[in-house]
């Protein structure tokens, strides 16, 4: 009965014919006989039930006028009657590409679903940056004689990468502080951090971190410390996975406190200031490509939602795919505009938008009604109440209903447009639930660092999981992807499972004091002796040379030393 339902487009009035059928039956069961095999409903009550995660922030969102933007709207509405727009068919097969590397990566680890998202050239580009960076910094600014800058060596793009897979591992073992990593307490005691890099040299890569030479600076471009890097991963997402039907624009945002032009602070979040993201994702959870609210640009229309969707599915459309999205971007001007360009449209809506009939928007709706309007050009605008009000927009849809089972098990009817829209929207919030399981990410003062971290080891990480989950087909959880590629961007050669190299300890060396009488135990401080040998000569140096009674422990021929040779030796 449950795939009739799937199957068929059935109306509200559909289902409630069907229940006074199923009550007929049910009088004339009382007139059969107690020997006769009857069929039996159960006598249920249905309820119609639904959640949709539609935002509710009170934003300021620029529609351009009609004769601004040369739109025309369309207000003739009527009765819904099943006329959407006939756009072409989605014939695309989602998951890696190129083909060949579905059969040639089917028994592949981690790193290799990573080295498609963040190559070796992207990485060997970091390093030379970084380089430059660093050359610009100790060539600038005076140096003190205690500053660590001074043990600056160049980097390349294996230590870089050992660096990254550091900073991932720190992700999985949470401690308060970076330096606490490299503590002889017994309570933080981590020595797989001593064994990979020193605490300086990391902390120096750190500070010298780089992804564009300053001296290249663009006036105009307000991202132009990441836009390459940004530009390369979008290149690298959308170059090695296909989408499937289903795609969902939404935002992010990525915590920040720190001092940048466009920091962005919403109250609905969870981090309430931060650098927004607008993504365009697909199920399972893959990012496809990513732009930066930079604020308010040279032209206003140029940040509209309108705009914002146009641009980031620039590449898909003409495909058949049908995109989702929420309030803050769904209107007429942009589901028309994407029927002109074989895309269907579904999202929710906002009350106070422009041409919107007010049948709809105005009805007042008590639990499991609805109300709907579609207009000449098959555009559906539906109101339904289930706990609350939810208004809709689909190219895609009708007022058709199905049968469903909500988390407890009961059996409800929701419609259609609400059910494909939980599915695609899920896509960016598994993105982001991904995103936040064991992330690297610190407090940073500089947001091009807390952005790039957040787009290699974050983004790029997740894309990677998706695309190894999808080639291999085996479930792996994020954690364990995670563990499995810090040891492989760590290790020289992962596919050998060579061990890590341990780094030497250093040694501590001691001054100690002979056993005995002073006058038998003393002999020439070593150091001394020879330098006054080279000064003076052998014979005068055994004149001028003291001798002492505390020799070092450690060293192999425990040469007597005086406390200044000592120090200048060890």
């Amino acid at each position: 009965m449950n795939m009739l339902f799937d199957e068929l487009d059935l109306t509200l009035d559909d289902f409630r014919e069907i229940e006074h059928i199923e009550s007929q039956f049910r009088e004339t069961e009382s007139h059969l006989s107690d020997n006769e095999e009857v069929i039996r409903f159960p006598n249920r009550r249905a309820r119609k039930r639904c959640i949709v995660s539609s935002d509710t922030e009170d934003e300021e969102v620029l529609v351009p006028s009609p004769s601004e933007s040369g739109y025309t709207p369309n207000t003739e509405w009527h009765e819904p009657q099943g006329k959407q727009p006939k756009i072409i068919p989605y014939t695309e097969i989602s998951g890696l590409k190129p083909m060949h590397l579905r059969h040639a990566l089917a028994g592949g680890q981690p790193g290799d679903f990573y080295n498609l998202m963040v190559p070796e050239a992207l990485l060997e580009d970091i390093a030379r940056q970084t380089n430059i960076f660093a050359t610009q910094v100790l060539s600038k600014s005076p140096l003190s004689r205690q500053s660590r800058l001074h043990l600056w060596k160049d980097t390349d793009k294996t230590e870089i990468k050992k660096f990254f897979g550091l900073i991932i591992w720190m992700g999985l073992v949470k401690l308060p502080k970076l330096a606490l990593y490299w503590s002889n307490n017994s309570m933080y005691a981590q020595p797989f951090a001593k064994n990979i890099m020193s605490r300086n040299r990391f902390e120096i890569l750190l500070r010298m971190l780089h992804f564009s030479n300053n001296e290249e600076a663009r006036e105009n471009d307000r991202l132009w410390k990441i836009s390459n890097l940004l530009s390369t991963l979008n290149a690298n997402f959308a170059y090695h996975y296909t989408p499937n039907e289903y795609l969902c624009v939404d935002e992010s945002m990525i915590p920040f406190r720190g001092r940048v032009i466009f920091r962005q602070y919403n109250k609905q979040k969870r981090h309430k200031y931060g650098i927004k993201l607008f993504k365009l994702c697909t199920v399972p959870g893959y990012t496809w490509k990513i732009e930066v609210y930079s604020g308010k640009q040279l032209d206003s229309a140029f940040s509209t939602p309108t705009n914002v969707v146009l641009r980031l599915c620039e590449d898909l459309l003409g495909k058949g795919y049908s995109v989702f999205v929420d309030n803050w971007y769904t209107s007429l001007d942009l589901a028309e505009k994407l029927i002109d360009n074989e895309t269907h449209l579904i999202g929710t809506l906002r009350k106070n938008r422009k041409y919107l009939p007010k049948y709809v928007m105005e009805a007042q709706l008590k639990p499991g009604e609805f109300a709907a309007k579609e207009n000449s050009k098959g555009i559906t605008v539906m109101k339904w109440r289930d706990k609350r009000e939810v208004c809709l927009l689909s190219t895609k849809h009708s007022i058709g209903f199905i049968k469903t089972k909500n988390k407890r098990g009961i059996e409800v009817i929701k419609p259609k447009i609400i059910m494909d829209y939980n599915k695609a929207k899920a896509a960016v919030d598994l993105s982001d639930q991904m995103t936040a399981y064991s992330s690297p990410l610190r407090k940073s003062i500089k947001w091009y660092k807390k952005l790039a971290l957040e787009l290699l080891l974050n983004t790029a990480v997740v894309n990677a999981r998706v695309l190894y989950e999808a080639t291999t087909k085996k479930k792996i959880p994020i954690i364990e992807f995670r563990r499995k590629l810090s040891q492989q961007m760590i290790e020289s050669n992962p596919r050998d499972g060579a061990n890590i190299p341990c780094r030497p300890k250093r040694i501590k060396h001691s001054l100690v004091k002979a056993d005995g009488k002073a006058a038998t135990s003393r002999k020439f401080c070593v150091g001394c002796y020879k330098i006054n040998s080279q000064t003076h000569g052998r014979k005068i140096a055994k004149n001028k040379t003291k001798k002492v009674t505390t020799f070092c422990s450690v060293c192999p021929d425990k040469p007597y030393l005086c406390r200044l040779c000592f120090d200048k030796k060890h």
